[in-house]
């Protein structure tokens, strides 16, 4: 289970200072893209943002579509397959209008802030130019800052770098004034010394560990803290000391039986095991089930000091709603950019371009799943059941 790191948990906090109004409201039937360079091209691997998103609005319809192109700038440089018009950038605008985005969660800078301080300048017109372009789709922005790099080949290297990063971001921050433009500095979180293990061995790209802490910074700067809640029960009281809303909770101390409905706020990642803790149990053991499915054993002891719940009805369904996620990217992935694209919708689709009916026949897919996605996402109901193992 990854928990938040006292690193993390306070970044989260000063987020939530900073953004003291929901800048994040999505209508139902919006359609939140992604957009830059690996850092999002690489996050459909994981499906943490889109699932921690989504999860934040059970009653809406939300569509998530992934343009991120590893080694992509503000330019569209690494989209340029093209060797006659559309450019690179008119190309780029070209997919954002195609999928007709009303949120953009924007992350660039990476690639370009190699120019150094000479490239700054390009850098800003560049980013400038495609906010503007998006402004004109009227699509609201958040923009994320470059994260830092954890490995150089030298340690001044690595210095000379990051502090390039920093000056690129410094530049991207000043960009938030701008109506429907929101900053999102997720550089910090990344440069500290606790967030070692959320790198690849290249030190530039993150693991699935960093893609779930930067699913929690992002959500918890436009929304609201993404932390765990754990479940409190005190039986000798028969009241609820922390967690999610509870239905007819009935205890009998003396049979050492415990018996509630729980109805989740919102599904939670199953990286992120829901616990529980009971206090007040008669000294024994005792099983918990959930939904007539055992789920844990413990002692009294360990109920009171709270047990994770690594299974039953919620891990599952939230395994199955984080698949569907991964299995519409990947599809869609493969219509966006299919391979030998150049023959199929490029300059010479003139030769294969009737395989084009195969790739927008992935489209029904996409929809299907996504249906699935939003019916999946709904917490239900669960029956919570804790009695003393039989014959102890």
């Amino acid at each position: 289970m990854y928990r938040i790191p006292i690193f993390l948990f306070l970044l989260l906090s000063s987020c939530s200072s900073v953004y003291s109004q929901q800048i994040f409201s999505p209508k139902d039937g919006d359609r939140i893209v992604y957009l830059g360079n690996s850092l999002m091209e690489n996050e459909q691997q994981y499906g943490f943002l889109e699932y921690l998103i989504t999860s934040h609005h059970p009653e809406k319809q939300l569509s998530f579509r992934n343009l991120g192109w590893s080694g992509d700038t503000v330019f569209g440089d690494a989209r340029s397959y093209y060797t006659s018009p559309p450019g690179p950038f008119e190309l780029l605008i070209q997919q954002i209008r195609d999928v007709q985005p009303n949120w953009v969660i924007l992350a660039y800078g990476g690639i370009e802030a190699q120019s150094g301080e000479k490239g700054l300048p390009a850098f800003a017109e560049g980013l400038q130019r495609l906010l503007d372009s998006l402004d004109q789709l009227n699509t609201r922005v958040i923009l994320l800052s470059a994260l830092p790099h954890r490995a150089a080949g030298t340690d001044n290297l690595l210095g000379e770098r990051n502090a390039s990063l920093r000056l690129y971001n410094e530049q991207m921050a000043q960009l938030e004034d701008q109506d429907k433009v929101f900053f999102v500095n997720v550089f910090d979180a990344f440069n500290s010394p606790e967030s070692i293990d959320c790198w690849e061995s290249n030190g530039i790209h993150l693991n699935e560990k960093g893609y779930h802490q930067l699913a929690q910074l992002i959500v918890s700067a436009i929304h609201s803290p993404v932390l765990e809640q754990e479940l409190v029960l005190d039986i000798s009281s028969n009241s609820v000391l922390g967690g999610d809303s509870l239905i007819g909770l009935e205890s009998d101390r003396k049979a050492g039986t415990v018996s509630f409905t729980r109805v989740p706020n919102q599904l939670r990642l199953p990286l992120e095991k829901n616990q529980i803790q009971v206090k007040g149990l008669a000294k024994g053991m005792y099983t918990l089930t959930i939904d007539g499915e055992l789920v844990a054993v413990g002692s009294h002891k360990q109920f009171a000091a709270g047990l994770a719940l690594e299974q039953g009805p919620e891990v599952a369904q939230g395994r199955e709603l984080l698949e569907r996620i991964r299995e519409k990217d990947r599809i869609y992935f493969q219509k966006y950019r299919p391979q030998n694209r150049t023959y199929i919708i490029g300059f010479r689709k003139y030769e294969q371009g009737r395989h084009k009916e195969g790739l927008d026949a992935l489209d029904t897919l996409i929809y299907w799943l996504e249906e699935k996605i939003n019916l999946g996402k709904k917490p239900v109901r669960q029956q919570y059941r804790i009695q003393p193992v039989s014959g102890d």
